[in-house]
């Protein structure tokens, strides 16, 4: 039987209000890279490999992204935003990187009954934040 996993490439949609927050949350905070920027779209690198898109509005892809239209129609509302996607960011320094998620224009901290940094990013999605080589098995049902 043919198996997928997840790849190193994703894309978002969120408010074209918030693409200052955005940028500076996930550059200067979280540490990306940004590798391209159009009037429509932000393509952020994460760590060594995973790259990031934030699509502000429909608008004229270029390049690699020639022909396609993201972000098209109706954008999603605040409370959908929070519904939208949930990510798990991996850092070697949990407490410094909480400090600094938390003291981030933007973030809202959410209260989940859990040991994790649940938050709220700029643009509405939402993250847990874990360690590296943090057993995490009992979230994966292997424990």
């Amino acid at each position: 039987m043919a198996t997928v996993s997840f790849s190193n490439h994703s894309a978002l949609r969120v408010p074209a209000e918030d693409r200052d927050n955005i940028r500076q949350f996930f550059i200067d905070v979280l540490g990306g890279t940004l590798m391209r920027s159009f009037p429509d779209k932000d393509d952020i690198r994460l760590g060594e490999d995973f790259y990031i898109a934030f699509l502000y509005a429909a608008g004229n892809a270029k390049g690699a992204d020639k022909g396609a239209n993201y972000a098209a129609g109706a954008p999603l509302s605040r409370q959908d935003f929070l519904k939208a996607i949930f990510l798990e960011l991996r850092t070697g320094d949990v407490e410094t990187m909480r400090r600094r998620i938390i003291a981030a224009p933007g973030v809202a901290v959410l209260e989940v009954p859990d040991a994790h940094l649940y938050f709220q990013a700029p643009g509405g999605q939402v993250f847990r934040l874990v360690g590296i080589g943090e057993d995490l098995s009992k979230y994966e049902g292997t424990a």
